[in-house]
């Protein structure tokens, strides 16, 4: 089934007692998260048929396009998924099979993109659909270790079908190189496969992020004492790289955690976690009149004002939009945690949440939205869909 429903159902709307019509319903029901939705399936026929339009699908991914919760991943160990929406989910069986099958590379739109282990193929996911599809090989192998950042593309009737994938992995340790290939799913080809040189730079390939043509990530570390970091920008379109050096305010160390994100979804923000003071300090790049773009000190959140009372190993820190508010989200030691911004404001009596622990220390997040998105035109069952929603 392709295209919106144009039938009615029984459902009535108010106390007219008038029917609902089901192309009203699908509206509705998109606003739902993944998890909501399937437990509605076996409400009514109209339900299980909106649970195979395409229409339908790609519009609740439009309308769920926020973090719902975070694969735990670090090189060696992927653990239990953390969850932060109540409503939204994904089946253990699904977890078990990702982490079962390879490593998780990235995620976006609530797909998964997994490298498998056995044949080094990459494959897509959409855990809580129960669905997979796997890319045509590249040109040359994958390398292990790398990252996954997607531009979602709108197709001219509102929504974003088709994307482009740019996948940029490590060479070997010490080597300047890394491998930047780019994967076009409305043409089901890679467009791109080549070298870059980002110096001796170690980059946090995991959490890219994307503005039109721009890829950034935040550099990790460097193999040498006398790199300092700074975020490395890739445009694919014009293949031009652009190093942004941090701010000199900032006195990054090598001991502290740097991380980035969009900030009210228009502007670069870094959040650098000072391990000497326990403050985690956000900074937004700002257009000037008569320079290039600078960092401006927006806010600092104190892990000490928050109820720790020693020092701490913060190994990640991300960001997370819902509607007006932002929430800071990272990790200390082996746990989960998010604090909340509001109207571009610290929140005075913010609440602090503890999201989950992981089970061990200096993990990597990697976020994920619970959406219906289909993983591609040959999509097939990997496990069954009706089987639990947890």
């Amino acid at each position: 089934m392709d295209g919106t429903l144009n039938s009615t159902h029984s459902i009535n709307l108010g106390r007219s007692g008038r029917p609902l019509p089901d192309n009203l319903l699908a509206e509705i029901l998109s606003y739902l998260p993944a998890k909501t939705f399937f437990r509605l399936l076996s409400v009514c026929k109209t339900f299980r048929q909106l649970s195979s339009d395409s229409h339908f699908l790609l519009s609740q991914s439009y309308h769920n396009n926020v973090i719902s919760g975070f694969f735990p991943h670090s090189r060696d160990f992927s653990g239990p998924f953390c969850l932060v929406d109540p409503y939204a989910g994904v089946p253990r069986s699904s977890l078990e099979f990702l982490f079962r099958k390879g490593n998780i590379v990235g995620s976006a739109g609530g797909l998964v993109f997994v490298l498998h282990k056995k044949d080094a193929s990459l494959r897509v996911y959409n855990p809580v659909r129960g669905t997979r599809c796997q890319l045509p090989s590249p040109p040359g192998k994958y390398c292990k270790w790398g990252g996954i950042a997607v531009r979602f593309l709108n197709d001219g009737d509102g929504v974003t079908k088709s994307y482009r994938l740019v996948y940029v992995s490590r060479y070997p340790l010490r080597s300047k190189l890394h491998r930047c290939q780019v994967y076009d799913s409305s043409a089901r080809v890679w467009t791109m496969d080549k070298e870059l040189d980002f110096g001796r730079l170690e980059l946090h390939l995991e959490h890219p992020v994307i503005c039109d043509d721009v890829v950034f990530w935040a550099s990790s570390d460097s193999f040498s004492n006398e790199i300092d970091q700074c975020v490395v920008a890739y445009d694919v379109r014009k293949e031009r790289t652009q190093i942004i050096p941090l701010p000199k305010e900032a006195a990054v160390a090598r001991s502290d955690t740097i991380g980035i994100g969009m900030w009210e979804g228009k502007s670069l923000c870094l959040m650098h976690y000072e391990t000497c003071t326990w403050v985690i300090g956000l900074w937004l790049l700002r257009k000037t009149n008569d320079g290039p773009p600078g960092w401006v000190r927006a806010h600092e959140v104190s892990l000490g004002q928050l109820g720790f009372r020693q020092p701490r190993n913060v190994s990640c820190v991300l960001l997370r939009e819902v509607a007006m508010t932002t929430s800071l989200v990272f990790t200390v030691e082996s746990e989960v945690y998010s604090y909340d911004i509001k109207d571009g404001e610290l929140l005075k009596d913010g609440e602090l949440k503890k999201l989950g622990s992981l089970g061990y220390s200096s993990p990597l997040l990697i976020p994920y939205s619970n959406t219906l998105r289909p993983c591609g035109e040959e999509e097939e069952l990997f496990v069954d869909k009706r089987r639990e929603v947890e």
